[in-house]
């Protein structure tokens, strides 16, 4: 089995998956799991991959990983083919192997290994393999959760083998400033959506966040901004935009994040009639491999689980049949955990064999033995669940 599963992890890591690219991927997921014997494995319309084992009962659990990664990040610097699937020192190195195809391919063999035991499952077992998580977290998800409700959510994303019982959100903020174009000599004929822009960027700066003890403070920062006419050869520009990421604790909403943005901007219009802004949440849509269109605004709430959920204490209790210390840890970044916990309020957790130091970096790397840890893991909590 250890063979096996490595060299299913070694084969993903060899298959190139960027967002949108997937389709040779989601071929070898489905193939592995119908290889592994699972009663069912269909591909939806946006290329995602759901496998499901039989149980006897009503009740279910999902384990969802996605397919799709990052372009490779400074390939020049690379020690190692990101491609390659190279082990080194106990350490399987490549693009995705952190985060998060080994994740991927441990669920797929530790939901597997039920297979033979499903006398003891008192309901069914999933696994799926998401596109188009790396930008649109969640999305997808949804899609298959608008079909499968599970009463429980696994996730396997990088966590150094910790228990993730929550996740920081994400937003996408964009600021568009108007103004009025004149030539750069004589400015006083003009409206310049550049300095309109950077008043607004100072009064930002004196937006409070609130803090959450799980998962910290809120974050705010600037990602790009751009005017318009670009390049603006002797012209003061008519249009400015924006965009801030903002990282978001618990219980905050699309309202509640952009309401002291758009304060800031009732404000400056207050205090001089021309200025021009609005604030807003962007609104997104890429095409799946499918060719399917896969849209939503760039909102992905942040999600905290009771310490006391059911599956909280299944998962001690994998920790504690496997003898692998139970580290309590919470998502910096966000998951599609967003859809299952942060939208349906699924009771959701996250548990991966990779740091998540190793997330989008150069000599991407996940130690052999903590794939094997996660597998067990995975099964005995699915295990507990369903026994």
């Amino acid at each position: 089995m250890k063979s096996a599963l490595i060299d299913f992890c070694i084969n993903c890591i060899r298959t190139e998956s960027r967002s949108g690219r997937e389709a040779q991927m989601a071929t070898l997921v489905a193939g592995e799991m119908k290889k592994l014997g699972y009663d069912k494995v269909i591909i939806d319309d946006y290329g995602s991959v759901i496998g499901k084992i039989n149980g006897s009962g009503e009740k279910s659990v999902l384990f969802e990983g996605h397919m799709d990664t990052v372009d490779v990040p400074s390939i020049e610097q690379w020690s190692v083919d990101p491609f390659g699937g190279e082990i080194k020192d106990d350490k399987l190195y490549g693009l995705g192997s952190a985060d998060m195809k080994s994740a991927l391919a441990a669920m797929i063999y530790g939901a597997g290994e039920l297979i033979e035991q499903r006398d003891r499952l008192r309901g069914d077992v999933y696994v799926c393999a998401v596109v188009f998580e790396e930008t649109m977290e969640g999305v997808a998800f949804e899609k298959i959760l608008d079909n499968i409700n599970p009463d429980w959510v696994i996730l396997g994303e990088p966590s150094d083998l910790k228990l993730a019982l929550g996740q920081k959100g994400r937003a996408e903020i964009v600021i568009k400033t108007s103004g009025k174009n004149a030539h750069s000599a004589t400015p006083e004929y003009g409206i310049n959506a550049i300095d309109a822009m950077h008043k607004f960027i100072c009064k930002v700066n004196e937006i409070p966040f609130n803090s959450s003890e799980q998962l910290g403070k809120g974050i705010l920062e600037i990602t790009d901004i751009i005017s318009s006419p670009y390049p603006g050869s002797s012209v003061v520009p008519n249009y400015c935009r924006a965009t801030y990421d903002r990282r978001l604790i618990e219980d905050e909403s699309e309202e509640s994040i952009l309401e002291p943005f758009k304060k800031i901007i009732e404000k400056l219009k207050r205090e001089k009639s021309d200025f021009d802004g609005t604030a807003s949440i962007e609104y997104a849509a890429e095409k799946t491999y499918t060719g399917a269109l896969i849209e939503s605004s760039r909102f992905f709430p942040g999600w905290i689980i009771d310490t006391g959920s059911t599956i909280v204490k299944a998962a001690l209790d994998s920790y504690s049949r496997l003898g692998i210390e139970a580290e309590i840890c919470y998502y910096p970044f966000c998951t599609d955990g967003s859809a299952s916990a942060g939208k349906r309020n699924i009771p959701t957790i996250g548990i991966g064999p990779a740091s998540p130091e190793m997330v989008h970096k150069v000599d991407e790397y996940v130690r052999i033995d903590d794939i094997m840890k996660v597998k067990n893991l995975y099964r005995g909590i699915a295990l507990s669940l369903l026994e």
